[in-house]
């Protein structure tokens, strides 16, 4: 799957994400290919041949036109993505590379650089990754539109179809279909679902069946800020302005020791994530609306578009307002202070919570100014 494509005289250069490999490891990495003797790719999918090199952390491809077999992706997703882009002509080139990545999964380099720069630099490109919001939007639509006694089934289909037919099958969707299908079968037999269960279910579920998760981060980002979400919330009481921001800062802090070991962290997002929060809302609402009708209804589709076209520009706005921190701390630094600081909001009680977000990100403050 390419993303910015670079031509140089005699090859071209470009980013792939490694869907199937023999190599077990090397599944759903993403890595750099080095083509020589063509002139362009006119396809996203590809097999191929290639000697695999290792250099400092980096995984990288080296093949040639003569080992590449080119194929074209077929199907329901490609016919949804053909028909969104037909309904989408009147829109700039920006707002649709936006709605293939937050709707249907498309890498995020179909992005523009500078597009792509904004959202690193609020810290808000957790919002182009498919999980907890497009399959509790699609979920909350099937169940209020339909009868109770069959709208759960129904959205469990629905949500099924999603991930399976048309997002990615990387792990933050993974995890929130998972948990998802945890919740209503607890919910159906009657009992009351725990989120904290359901969640470390789901997560040993999927390192169970995809081993090699266990390496990724895109996993581990995403369990972290579910789990210091559910764990924030449980047993805290107080306005549903103030359980905004608390979602906001504990996600943002359970992912950002992590981050801290390859990249800056951003604190504006903890702001800015619960602001834009009503525009994601929306541009998910009509995505997913947009999606029900298989395209076909054009003004779902020029709704989502239009919302699209907002949260790009607030995104824009938003860039020189960020603040970008470098702790540069260990792997296994950021491991025990991500399940130390775990650990504290699970023994902590009401408002004393806000103390274990507030020591994990005083401790990451400190080691950037050192």
């Amino acid at each position: 799957m390419r993303g910015d494509v670079l031509y140089e005289p005699g090859f071209i250069t470009t980013k792939v994400l490694m869907e199937e490999s023999e190599i077990k490891e090397l599944e759903g990495r993403k890595m750099f290919l080095k083509i020589y003797g063509i002139k362009e790719l006119d396809s996203f999918y590809f097999a191929l041949v290639g000697n695999v090199n290792v250099r400092n952390g980096h995984i990288y491809i080296n093949t040639s036109r003569e080992d590449i077999e080119f194929y074209e992706e077929g199907g329901i997703r490609k016919e949804l993505i053909e028909r969104y882009l037909r309904a989408s002509e009147d829109f700039s080139q920006d707002v649709k590379a936006l709605g293939l990545t937050f709707l249907f999964g498309e890498p995020r380099e179909v992005l523009r650089s500078e597009v792509r720069q904004s959202f690193l630099s609020t810290g808000l490109v957790h919002l182009l990754v498919i999980s907890g919001l497009h399959v509790g939007t699609l979920a909350l639509i099937f169940r209020k539109i339909l009868p109770a006694n069959v709208s759960s089934l129904v959205a469990l289909i629905g949500v099924s179809f999603y991930v399976w037919v048309i997002a990615p099958k990387e792990a933050p969707v993974l995890r929130a279909y998972l948990m998802f299908l945890f919740f209503v079968f607890t919910w159906i037999s009657f009992r009351r679902p725990d989120p904290l269960a359901i969640l470390f279910l789901s997560g040993s579920s999927i390192l169970a069946l995809l081993p090699h998760y266990v390496t990724s981060f895109s996993f581990w980002l995403s369990f972290l800020a579910t789990l210091y979400i559910i764990l924030a919330l449980e047993n805290t009481d107080g306005r549903a302005v103030k359980k905004t921001l608390l979602v906001s800062a504990s996600a943002f802090t359970g992912t950002a020791p992590l981050i801290s070991t390859f990249s800056f962290i951003s604190p504006l997002s903890i702001v800015a994530t619960p602001l834009i929060g009503p525009i994601v809302a929306l541009f998910s609402f009509f995505g997913i609306l947009a999606l029900i009708s298989f395209m076909s209804f054009s003004p779902f589709v020029s709704l989502f578009n239009l919302t699209g076209l907002v949260f790009l520009k607030t995104v824009s706005s938003a860039e020189h307002l960020s603040l970008k921190l470098f702790p540069q701390i260990s792997l296994w630094e950021a491991v025990a202070l991500s399940f130390t600081g775990a650990l504290f909001l699970f023994i902590l009680r009401g408002n004393l919570k806000i103390l274990s977000l507030v020591g994990v990100n005083l401790y990451l403050i400190v080691r950037a100014l050192v």
